[in-house]
């Protein structure tokens, strides 16, 4: 059949043509996605065959046929069905399996956009039936208020699961808005609508290689590059303020503690440094059993970059299995950049980072350290769809001597799942913060819209 996911509400406030969705009171149209799906008849032989290919359910591990007909009218309609009614199992017949999915979407932050994605599983020794899967997503979006992203990610596991690649490349153009640096500041500057709308470009570049030093942990090299762009900045300034901020807003949220000047609005940093993995999960993108610990140290080098400084980067994850397929998994995330008094803002931690805080957008509250935590619970349903339900919090902070709890910023919310690789999900999240709510359409971590 055709499933419709439309959500109805109304906004309250607009900043230069960005509107807020702070209120939760009135109704407006916050998303609407089509998804052609066609599962009503899965599991069941068309008629009028001429060929036959064999496929292994990624659940069950069924072994199914399905078959296309001589009806040279109804072949489209047949392909379409068979694509992504079979789009989630794997054929015995080839190592590599892959295929695409997009749909329209609507919000009020993107307006109208086309958004989705490239999604393939393949393995380095297809005769090594215990090595973990390797995986390459591609995602796009595009949308008339003048977002363009596109990017690819992968996941990588050497014969022997000896060596592990992974890698991540993205551009992105979107409108951007920065209400400062700071929980306090950014959120006194959003309740007095008080901020830079602009337009920003991101290119970014992110990939590590690593060895296997024991059994599940792994050692090596990490790059990390980004570059970023902010133009067409407009200070949107409360009335009678003005005087305040002679040389402009942006240029006031990105003082240097001297009193110099400020950082500049283009900059590019490049981070090298090493990681260090501890992964047990059965699937790395979609994990039922297993723990997951990450550690990673950068060095931002003066020279190459306009200010130097380090970062250290920690997580941990563990997936346990509560009954039949249900999941409960827990996260734990800190970023935390330290070694000069200035840090660029491109690199500030953030918000709507590492697939958690979902509800805060990117970049919506920014200092130099940042610790974060979620519980998620995971229950597949019948055919390939599933729900979740999660609860959250986020701690944005400059330093060690000023976390304060009355300043977490919760994060909850439920999504919707369907199963479009194996183990691999289209993503529909609509995420609750402490100032409002919104809807993301992603595959596998991948926001698409």
């Amino acid at each position: 059949g055709l499933f419709f996911f439309l959500f109805i509400r109304k906004d309250t406030k607009t900043v230069n043509g960005l509107k807020d969705n702070a209120c939760l009171k009135r109704p407006f149209l916050l998303l609407t996605m089509l998804f052609s799906v066609l599962l009503s008849y899965a599991g069941q032989e068309p008629a009028s065959a001429t060929r036959d290919s064999i496929v292994v359910d990624s659940i069950t591990g069924d072994v199914r046929k399905y078959k296309l007909t001589d009806n040279k009218t109804l072949k489209p309609l047949y392909w379409v069905y068979n694509y992504l009614a079979n789009s989630n199992k794997m054929r015995s017949d080839v190592s590599y399996d892959g295929g695409f999915v997009f749909g329209p979407a609507y919000n009020i932050n993107t307006g109208f956009a086309i958004g989705g994605g490239y999604s393939a599983l393949y393995s380095f020794d297809k005769n090594d039936p215990t090595l973990q899967k390797s995986i390459v997503n591609g995602f796009f979006q595009v949308s008339v208020k003048g977002i363009v992203a596109i990017g690819v990610e992968g996941h990588n596991y050497m014969k022997g699961d000896k060596q592990r690649f992974n890698y991540e490349f993205s551009f992105t153009h979107y409108p951007s808005a920065f209400w400062g640096i700071g929980y306090d500041t950014s959120i006194n500057n959003y309740y007095a609508n008080r901020m830079v709308d602009s337009k920003q470009l991101l290119l970014k570049l992110e990939g590590d290689y690593t060895w296997r030093l024991a059994k599940n942990l792994y050692f090596g090299p990490k790059i990390d590059f980004l570059y970023s762009n902010l133009y067409k900045t407009h200070d949107n300034i409360p009335k009678g303020e003005e005087h305040l901020y002679p040389n402009g807003l942006m240029e006031h949220f990105l003082a240097l503690p001297d009193g110099s000047g400020h950082q500049p609005f283009s900059q590019v940093a490049l981070g090298l440094g090493v990681t260090l993995t501890y992964d047990s999960r059965d699937f790395a993108t979609n994990a039922y059993k297993g723990h997951y610990f990450n550690l990673q140290q950068l060095g931002f080098m003066p020279g190459v970059n306009k200010y130097g400084f380090f970062t250290t980067d920690v997580k941990y994850q563990v997936y346990t299995p509560l009954w039949k397929k249900c999941t409960l998994a827990f996260q734990a995330h800190g970023r935390f950049n330290y070694g000069n008094d200035v840090i660029p803002w491109i690199r500030l931690a953030s918000t709507g980072n590492q697939g958690m805080g979902r509800g805060y957008f990117f970049g919506q509250y920014r200092d130099n350290n940042v610790m974060e935590t979620q519980l998620e619970l995971r229950q597949r349903l019948i055919w390939r769809f599933g729900v979740v339900a999660w609860v959250g919090a986020i701690n944005i902070f400059h330093d060690f001597n000023h976390i304060y709890m009355n300043k977490t910023l919760p994060t909850y919310g439920f999504g919707l799942r369907w199963e479009f690789k194996p183990r691999v999900n289209v993503r529909v999240d609509w995420g609750f913060t402490k100032t409002g709510n919104s809807i993301v359409f992603n595959i596998d971590r991948k926001s698409v819209v």
